[in-house]
């Protein structure tokens, strides 16, 4: 836990126990309700795995990391009830108000009802309710950051926000500015290093990220590989691949495939780390995914290459000129399911295969050559 202001009067918490994109994607929002009430002590309750997110957002002012249970587990275990008692004492008396951003999210539900934080925002989901004063409904159409935007809004109406006041809230998010986010300065010379120790990457690098929280998500290897080999053509230069953890294998096979004409990074960068590459990149190609979220909320132009789920809901959050999409159109597509899509297909579906290596070129070019000097 960090704090960096106790002399307040008003106490935000707000619950995001979610993916690195879903804890991203919050950000916006957050950001320009700490600019609306300068004065609040904001704070963000996160999942162990994604804490660094809000550590390196100068605009949160604390941040509490939780042993939630995984995504996806079943609600409550065994032993949940314990777990969120504890922490739930230590959370007593410390907040006013509480947001939960997760749509379906009985964990931080618990926690912040048994912490008796007076006013509790959400979701109008089934089973959520019961752990909520205020409830909003979800507007599943609306990208995720416009979601987080309307709990945002409501949490201001509550602590007396104007009218006039939520609208110039509410343009600050639209407004798709950059997020603040500053990493450590070990993180900057630890990118100054590989791009020292890889100077055929050039001065601004182009970055792969081809991974993704879901193998349905996720381009082939070979494909990434055929396209290292012609971004080292056409440009001259190595793309770099990152990997988070439990990618060492697929960084690999792209680097095999492309035939040493891509540069693997996997498991060398942080989300700070990867912030600092990115700002550093002419281009950042990747799956929809987090670090393709963080390199767009941080300014950098972005390829993203979206299958199953909903453009409208998850496209870059950024300036229109600054990102292009590869997708096919598809009957079935966007199918919104990463669990058990309607095709039947788990790896690599059609909405995947049939994005091709030219379309993801062709979508790259035009944002690097609508720079001045990108080298």
């Amino acid at each position: 836990m960090d704090t960096r202001s106790r002399d307040v009067t008003v106490r935000v918490l707000i619950a995001r126990p979610d993916h690195l994109g879903d804890v991203l994607l919050t950000l916006p929002a957050a950001t320009a309700f700490r600019a609306a009430f300068p004065g609040i002590h904001l704070a963000f309750l996160l999942s162990t795995s994604t804490a660094d997110v809000a550590r390196r957002c100068p605009d949160v002012d604390e941040t509490l990391a939780l042993p939630f249970p995984p995504l996806g587990t079943v609600f409550p275990t065994q032993d949940w009830g314990d777990v969120a008692r504890i922490h739930a004492n230590a959370l007593r008396d410390r907040f006013d108000l509480a947001v939960l951003c997760r749509p379906d999210d009985p964990w931080a539900g618990t926690l912040v009802k048994l912490a008796e934080i007076p006013i509790r925002i959400g979701y109008a989901v089934p089973g959520m309710e019961r752990f909520l004063t205020h409830a909003v409904q979800l507007r599943e159409e609306h990208h995720a950051v416009v979601q987080s935007l309307r709990l945002m809004e409501e949490a201001a109406r509550r602590l007396g926000l104007s009218a006039a006041g939520r609208r110039a809230l509410h343009a600050a998010v639209l407004s798709r500015a950059s997020v603040c986010f500053v990493p450590t300065q070990d993180e900057e010379a630890l990118v100054r290093r590989i791009l020292a120790e890889v100077p055929s990457a050039g001065a601004r690098p182009i970055v792969f990220q081809p991974g993704s929280g879901w193998p349905l998500k996720n381009w082939t290897p070979t494909r990434w590989g055929r396209l290292g080999i012609e971004i080292r053509r056409r440009y001259g230069v190595t793309p770099l691949v990152p990997g988070g953890p439990g990618e060492d294998s697929l960084v690999q096979a792209i680097v095999d495939s492309s035939e040493a004409a891509c540069f693997g990074l996997a498991g060398r960068l942080s989300v700070g780390g990867l912030a600092a590459l990115y700002r550093r990149s002419s281009l950042v190609i990747g799956i929809d995914s987090g670090p393709l979220h963080l390199a767009a909320m941080v300014g950098t132009r972005v390829v993203g290459l979206y299958g199953p789920l909903p453009v409208d809901q998850w496209r870059p959050w950024s300036s229109p000129e600054r990102y292009r999409l590869a997708r096919v159109s598809l009957p079935c597509s966007p199918c919104d399911c990463i669990f058990d899509p309607p095709c039947g297909i788990s790896l690599d579906p059609p909405c995947m295969k049939g994005i091709t290596v030219d379309a993801v070129l062709a979508a790259s070019s035009e944002l690097l050559d609508s720079m001045v000097r990108w080298q």
